[in-house]
């Protein structure tokens, strides 16, 4: 089974040295390749960098999620599936500014290394008077199917809904808003639905939630890809129901992801071209060795 990983989310915090014998110590994983951030940029200190640390044989998922909550931060009205057509117009930018950062990774690497771009239904629906549009949403899904991303899969990647009564973390559409918004969608691009089982959690409350999201993917035949992170109910450092990237219960205890849940949620996804492993890693001062373990063991839990 071979995974990608979410590199960045257990690289926090850590300095130029530390990030690099980081990402050595993957190279000894067996990994497909990396869930790769954008923010604007491939890296927020040192694109260049970065790039030198991609070995050969590792493929890339690309996430514009990270961009999308920075510019989310002043501009509320912001994302894919906004009413506001201006702010429409924006979020489709910066995601075009993801395409060519896609062609700068290729043009660098010598290869087309990109499987999939990740791209999300922001706003957020958190009393912020800011209105979503599902036939906005697939209106910008089909611009951006029209362009040429070099063989790269567009996923819209599922994040916590708003639910009533509930403090959302991201807020943003239903599934089903999101696998409809992906049918009615048009372009040369594909398309398909990535579920992130923490994600999907924290929506629910639940690890029941997971395989629900999984399931209304696989029935629209639209499942591209399914990836781990965990979730608490009460941590001192992962929050209650945060997108914090919880590790397994085999490293966190309190983790509402064991490794029944995940083979309870590959089971309910059957084949799926893209899985993930993203797991952050806490405190912020753990040295770098722990931090691979935790990586280590996710891998371990999930093979």
């Amino acid at each position: 089974m071979k995974i990608h990983v979410g590199a960045y989310a257990a690289s926090a915090g850590l300095e130029e040295a530390d990030e690099a014998a980081l990402y050595a110590g993957l190279a000894d994983m067996d990994l497909a390749g990396l869930e790769q951030p954008f923010f604007g940029t491939l890296h927020r200190r040192d694109e260049g960098w970065l790039i030198g640390q991609i070995r050969p044989e590792w493929s890339l998922i690309l996430t514009t999620l990270p961009g999308t909550m920075d510019r989310l931060a002043g501009d509320r009205r912001f994302g894919l599936a906004s009413a506001d057509p201006d702010a429409r117009q924006r979020a489709i930018d910066y995601v075009e500014s993801a395409r060519r950062a896609v062609e700068k990774l290729h043009r660098a690497l010598g290869r087309r290394a990109v499987r999939a771009v990740m791209v999300h239904s922001a706003p957020r629906l958190d009393g912020s008077r800011a209105k979503r549009s599902l036939d906005g949403f697939a209106e910008a899904l089909s611009d951006l199917r029209d362009r040429d991303w070099q063989g790269a899969t567009l996923l819209v990647e599922h994040c916590d809904a708003a639910v009533p009564g509930l403090e959302p973390d991201k807020g943003f559409l239903s599934i089903e808003d999101d696998v409809l918004a992906a049918k009615l969608s048009g372009g040369r691009t594909p398309v398909a639905v990535a579920i992130n089982w923490g994600r999907s959690a924290v929506e629910t409350r639940s690890a029941d939630g997971p395989l629900e999201h999984i399931a209304r993917a696989v029935q629209a035949d639209l499942l591209g890809a399914l990836v781990f992170s965990g979730a608490t109910s009460a941590h001192p450092d992962y929050g209650a129901w945060r997108d914090s990237h919880v590790p397994f219960s085999t490293t966190v205890p309190e983790s509402i992801l064991t490794p029944a849940a995940a083979k309870a949620a590959l089971a309910e996804a059957g084949p799926c071209p893209l899985l993930g492993l993203k797991l952050q890693t806490k405190p912020a001062s753990l040295p770098v060795p722990q931090r691979l373990a935790v990586l280590q063991a996710g891998l371990d839990a999930l093979r």
